[in-house]
């Protein structure tokens, strides 16, 4: 009995579009036909795994049913939009829309981006099903899928498998094939092929094994505990190379905090040399400043000196000069009273010296004007010496400027100076902080060390695990070869005839279960059946 292929894929969208509660009802059918046959093929393969107790190949039958019902199931559904090309939406589009999720999404879907050979869409997305289960990361992804239904909603419609709450049952279903190995060739495989249809040949009622014998039983159970006692080993190694990928990341964190303290340093002992330097022009303008100040001071008071002494010469000239004026004036007075007395004795002779006393009154008048003259000259040196003492005033406030610039001056080198202490403390507690991350760097590379040692102490008990189930398996069949010579030596007739009848009883007891098994199986072959005898008319097993 077989399943529909992916050619009935693209038939649902174009039927039933009037009837929304029929197509609900077949798209929970078409959701609970794909969970039961997943179930089936899983629970399938994992009990191959326990016979054979080796790796699955590529070829075999049961892992291809598998990859096929899930590539359904990723098929479930999707919107058929087409691109600007004109090529249908395939399950792949879906996939590539999670690669940003995490970091293994992405490099499993990159790695098959760049695989050569692969010429479709829906071959790029067989070979991805296949890779991500041979580095048994098929239940992470699907539960990562799973979860973003805001990002489903755009890509599949209502009522499809990836958006319903089965798929988290598909996940959980997925995680039991962790345990076992696949040797899936990538190369040279043609991904693009029609693929085949699903068997049901391998899950109905006729073609169940027949009941396992009691050595197998134990064998199996042995098999089961050597292969639990591998995956337990395999999920320890898996856990020591993540902790040692995060002590490597950790240790990149420390170098990139040492390096990055190491260049904050070098920018403080850059700031220090710059400060210094700042401070040393400083310096030299201050002390230019100042002996250009005392320079100045000295020419000044130089200055103030000499017109000081010219003025003190000028004025001494003035006395002198305004004593003779007044000593001229005391006799030309005595002189005129004594003229004023002779004229009246000499009356006669007063027209004679009327032009003599003409001329004295001009010249008393010139030396007037000269007094006046005198005067003013005596004014100007008044002034004068009030603009020097001004300026004498004003260049005292200049040195005082000056001196509260020199002040300034020597408070900004003291802070300057202060502030570079603290650079050079600062500077001390950055390499006090590089010297405690460069402890902790030397910790975490001892701490990688100690990593090293268990990973490879792991890897050894490993070995020694694998060396042991190869001798169990050297004592198993000895212990069969005894067991075929007790049995053809067997003396206790009776107690094994009753121990006989003991296992008749539960042999009887595992046929009921066997038969109602099989009771249950036919009538899910019959539904079956008879769905896909009803939908080869109107619609598909899946429907995307």
């Amino acid at each position: 009995m077989a399943m529909p292929s992916e050619d009935w894929c693209f038939v649902a969208e174009e039927q039933d579009v009037n009837v929304p509660s029929e197509d609900r009802r077949h798209c929970q059918m078409e959701r609970a036909n794909l969970i039961s046959v997943t179930k089936l093929c899983v629970k399938a393969l994992m009990e191959t795994s326990l016979k054979q107790g080796k790796a699955f190949q590529d070829d075999h039958p049961q892992l291809v049913q598998l990859l096929l019902v899930l590539e359904l199931a990723l098929k479930h559904r999707l919107k058929a939009k087409r691109t600007l090309l004109g090529q249908r939406r395939t399950f792949w589009t879906a996939i590539e829309t999670f690669e940003k999720m995490s970091p293994d999404f992405g490099n499993s879907v990159e790695n098959i981006q760049n695989m050569p050979g692969i010429r479709t869409f829906v071959g790029r997305g067989r070979a991805w099903l296949r890779l991500v289960l041979m580095q048994k990361k098929m239940a992470d992804f699907f539960q990562t899928m799973s979860s973003q239904k805001a990002m489903l909603k755009e890509l599949y419609d209502v009522g499809s498998v990836m958006l319903s709450e089965e798929a988290a049952i598909i996940s959980g279903m997925l995680v039991g094939l962790n345990s076992m190995d696949y040797n899936v060739m990538m190369k040279g495989e043609d991904f693009d092929r029609t693929p085949g249809v699903l068997d049901l040949v391998f899950y109905l009622s006729d073609s169940a094994p027949p009941p396992k014998p009691v050595e197998e039983e134990l064998e199996q159970g042995e098999l089961s505990q050597l292969l639990d006692q591998k995956c337990f080993l395999e999920e320890m190694n898996r856990k020591l190379e993540a902790s040692v990928e995060r002590y490597q990341s950790r240790l990149q964190t420390s170098e990139e905090t040492s390096s990055a303290l190491a260049e904050k340093v070098q920018m403080l002992v850059n700031q220090v040399s710059t400060l210094t330097s700042e401070c040393d022009r400083l310096k030299r303008l201050l002390e230019t400043s100042t002996s250009q100040l005392q320079h100045s001071m000295g020419t000044m008071a130089d200055d103030k000196n000499l017109e000081l002494e010219t003025l003190i010469q000028s004025r001494a000239g003035l006395n002198d000069l305004y004593l003779a004026t007044q000593k001229s004036l005391e006799a030309e007075t005595r002189l005129r009273q004594q003229t004023e007395q002779e004229l009246s004795v000499l009356r006669a002779v007063r027209d004679e010296k009327e032009g003599a006393m003409m001329l004295l009154e001009k010249s008393v008048m010139e030396k007037q004007e000269t007094v006046t003259s005198l005067r003013k000259q005596l004014e100007e040196l008044k002034d004068l010496n009030m603009k020097m003492t001004n300026q004498l005033k004003t260049s005292q406030e200049l040195q005082q400027r000056d001196t509260n610039k020199i002040k300034a001056l020597e408070s900004k080198v003291s802070q300057l100076t202060s502030s570079s202490r603290q650079l050079e403390k600062d500077l001390e507690v950055a390499h006090t902080t590089m010297e405690t991350v460069e402890q902790t760097c030397k910790d975490l590379g001892t701490r990688l060390q100690e990593v090293q040692l268990d990973k490879n102490t792991a890897e050894s008990n490993y070995s020694i695990e694998k060396q042991w189930r190869i001798a169990l398996k050297a004592d198993l069949q000895r212990e069969k070869d005894r067991v075929v010579e007790l049995t053809s030596e067997n003396r206790e007739y009776k107690a094994l005839k009753k121990e006989h009848a003991e296992l008749q009883e539960k042999y009887a007891c595992l046929q009921d279960t066997t038969s109602e098994q099989e009771m249950a199986l036919v009538e899910l072959g019959k539904q079956l059946s008879a769905c896909v005898f009803v939908w080869g008319c109107d619609s598909p097993f899946v429907a995307t």
